[in-house]
Order: structure tokens, then sequence, then C-alpha cells
């Protein structure tokens, strides 16, 4: 069998072909591609500053993760949304659905974005007591810049958001490319032209993300705008659409809390270690993300199939397309990681990797590594399908307790108690998806799932 008649017996349905999922994968693939790989690149530039700029950097990527992720949530909510109004042939609610929730995410953002600049020094210093002064000064040099460019993040990450839900996969990478080419060309003037260190690297991403937001409006609204969406929708909240994002995204909200908490109970554990570690840690998370650029575009997926799916009332192909999504989804994850781990003396090279810190990144990458293609699909896919069916609740649960057990209980027990130092974190990270795993296949045997409204 070809591997073209296989994926048509797999993907092939009244609601989707194989060749439409393959397209929508590919274009998905390299918009992950190149969030991941600029962001990658980004860090490697602020690791040239030397290892306190990017011990600093991941320290308030704690932090700022926890206020971004909030009105991502709202988004997704929206998300969904838009996806089970597609699939439903309901034009009206796709088009309050998206001013809605793109409105709503810039209202979350201009007040988190405002507490977050005022309050800098008082987090950094109260999360962070015993870090070397020069560390406290770059975190909150960047905490209050990453402030101010989350006002126009929130604008284009709803936006594209949206066109992700729609199965519009295009015209989001077009905008990807764009906005991450424009960042790191302003990283490259800021950081190594201008010297200007951390402080570079903020400014770069206010200027690419206010191009962004500029961008997606007009590519919404004049270029693309093949559902009538009008500047007026970004400022009208109806009860029923804005109580139905709220349903959606409210137990993303709490999970994103809970779990960026637990992110940060692991900083503040992993702050007992040197700076080299701290060092070594960023780094092996910065070029991981570049393995998961798989992994994010199967969860993107996995979400605009069930929602649409469920959308059109067609319960049998939610658990169907989901188990298919494991399946492949084992295969892809594979092939990433065999071809992207041989390359990583190349990444280290790009981050200015010392020699304390190689082998604490290698062995932390070699975990991931292995894990990743066995593990990571059972323990994410399903979340998504059963959130974009209803079942948020249930999903959020199982990340925040598996968050808990595994990388902050497990890891502190192995990184700081074992002294295995970072890779223990990781092997923590490793038993929080095989806990995710386990939790959510006995949820998703079983129909209640399906009925959650």
């Amino acid at each position: 069998m070809t591997i073209s008649s296989r994926l048509d017996r797999l993907l092939t349905t009244e609601q989707f072909t194989a060749s439409q999922l393959t397209r929508m994968f590919l274009t998905l693939m390299l918009d992950q591609f190149f969030i991941f790989a600029i962001s990658m690149l980004s860090s490697a530039l602020v690791s040239s500053v030397g290892e306190a700029a990017i011990a600093a950097v991941s320290m308030v990527g704690t932090i700022n993760g926890i206020v971004s992720l909030l009105f991502t949530s709202l988004a997704t909510g929206g998300g969904i949304v838009v996806a089970r109004a597609k699939g439903h042939g309901d034009i009206l609610t796709i088009r309050r659905a998206i001013g809605e929730s793109t409105g709503l995410c810039t209202l979350v953002a201009i007040c988190l974005a405002s507490l977050l600049y005022v309050f800098a020094p008082v987090i950094v210093n109260t999360i962070y007591p015993d870090v070397e002064p020069l560390l406290v000064t770059y975190a909150i040099r960047y905490m209050r810049l990453m402030a101010i460019s989350f006002l126009p993040y929130s604008t284009f990450n709803a936006v594209f958001n949206i066109f992700r839900s729609l199965g519009d996969t295009r015209s989001s990478l077009l905008l990807t490319v764009v906005i991450n080419v424009v960042h790191l060309i302003l990283s490259l003037v800021f950081i190594n032209v201008l010297h200007l260190g951390v402080a570079g690297s903020g400014y770069s991403y206010i200027l690419a993300r206010f191009v962004g937001a500029v961008l997606a409006m007009v590519w919404l609204l004049a270029i693309h705008n093949e559902y009538g969406i009008r500047l007026s929708h970004f400022f009208h909240f109806s009860k029923s659409v804005s109580a139905e994002i709220f349903q959606m995204g409210t137990p993303l909200i709490f999970e994103s809390l809970l779990m960026q908490g637990g992110m940060l109970l692991v900083q503040i554990y992993l702050a007992r270690l040197t700076t080299t570690d701290l060092a070594a840690h960023a780094v092996s998370n910065s070029i991981f993300n570049l393995y998961a650029t798989t992994s994010g575009t199967l969860s993107t997926l996995t979400a605009t199939i069930s929602g649409q799916c469920f959308g059109a009332g067609k319960y049998d192909l939610v658990r169907r397309y989901c188990r298919n999504m494991i399946k492949l989804g084992r295969i892809a994850l594979l092939l990433t990681v065999l071809i992207l781990y041989p390359a990583t003396p190349l990444f280290l090279k790009l981050y200015h990797a010392t020699d304390t810190a190689i082998p604490i990144i290698r062995i932390s990458l070699a975990i991931g590594a292995v894990a990743m293609p066995l593990i990571w699909c059972n323990a994410y896919l399903p979340a998504y399908c059963i959130r974009s069916c209803g079942d948020g609740s249930f999903a959020s649960l199982v990340s925040i307790l598996a968050l808990f057990a595994g990388r902050c209980l497990f890891g502190y027990l192995l990184a700081i108690q074992c002294h295995l130092g970072v890779p223990g974190v990781w092997i923590g990270m490793v038993i929080e998806w095989g806990i995710r795993a386990m939790m959510l296949h006995i949820r998703f045997r079983g129909n209640r799932w399906l009925h959650v409204t």
C-alpha cells in the first residue's frame, strides 16, 4: 500500500479529504517552523551577550509566559467557537466570534501589560531574592519591554488563531514569515550592530509585533475577508458569543495560570543552581522548541479538525480523527527527532554554549528526544480533541495535576535532592507526559467528553 493510499484510508471522510489535511499540515508546519526557528535564533543572539543575559531572559520568560498565555487562552477559546461555527455553517457567529475574541484579547492585554510594567521590580525581586544583581537588572529591563510588546501581540495572536481555526493556514503562514523575518532583522541590528544587549531583544519584539498587529488587521479586513468582517465587529460584544468564548477559554485561563505557576516553581528551585545551569536549561528549552515544531502543528490541526467535526454533529469522526492523528503524529515526531537531533552541535555553536554547559544541554535534549515520539502524542492530542468538544475543564485538570506531579515534584526531587541538576527537570517532564497520557486515555475511551456542554 502506498503512502498516499494509506493517508486516504486514515484521513479522507465526508468532512475532510487527505489532500486537504496534508496541505493544512504542511502549511502549519512551515508556520510553526518559522516561529520556533526565529525564536531560537533570537535567543542565540541574546546568548552572545553572555550567560547572564540568556539566564535573565529565561527568568523573565516564565513570568511573561503567565501573562501571554492568559490572552492566548481567550484567543484559543475564540478559535474553538469559530471552528464550531464553521462546521455548523453559521456565518453570523463566525463574524461575531472573530471580532469579540480579538477585542477581548486586546482589552486583557492592556490591563495585564500595564500591571507587569509597573510592578516589574517587585515581581523580580520577590520571586528571585537571591539572584545576582546583574541578573535582576537585566530581568526588570527585559520584563518591561516585553510588557509593551504584549499589546500588539495580543491582537495578531488572536487573528492568527482565527485563521488556523478556519483552516486558512496559508494566511497565517504568510503573516508569520513576514513578522518573524522582521523580528530577526531587528534583533541583528539592535543586538549585534547597536550592541543594546537584552534591551535590543525587547525593542525588536515591540516593533516586530506592532508590524504584525497592523498586517493582521489589514489582511483580515481588506485583503482576505471572505466572511464580511467589519471594524465594528471588534467593538461589539454579544452576550451569547462572549459567553461561549469565555466558556471555552476560562478553563484554559486557569490552566495557564497554574501551569505557568508550576513552571515558575521549577525556575525558582533551579535558581539554587549556578548561572551556567540556568543558561543551559534556557538553551535546552530553546533548541527543544524547534523539535516542538511538529508537535505544535499536530496540536493546532487536531483542534481545528475536532472543532469543525463537532460543530457539524459528526461525533464519530471526532474520535476517529484523534486516534489517527496520534498514529500519524508518532511517525512525524520520530522523523523530526531523527532529522534535528544530529544537528545539535550546530545549534550549540549558535548559542555560544560554554564547555561546562554543553554536556548538560546534550543530556537534557537526549531525554526529550527519546521520549517525544513515544509519549507526546498520547499526552497532548486527546486534550486538544476533548477541549474542542467542550470538555475543557477535564483537560485543564489533567494538565495541572500532571505538571505539579511531574516537573514540580519529581523534577525537584531529581534535580535538587538527587543532585541530577537540569537533566532531573527533563526526566520530570517525561514523567508528566506519562501521567497525562494515562489520565487522558481513560477519559477518551468513554463518551462523557462528547456530551459536555
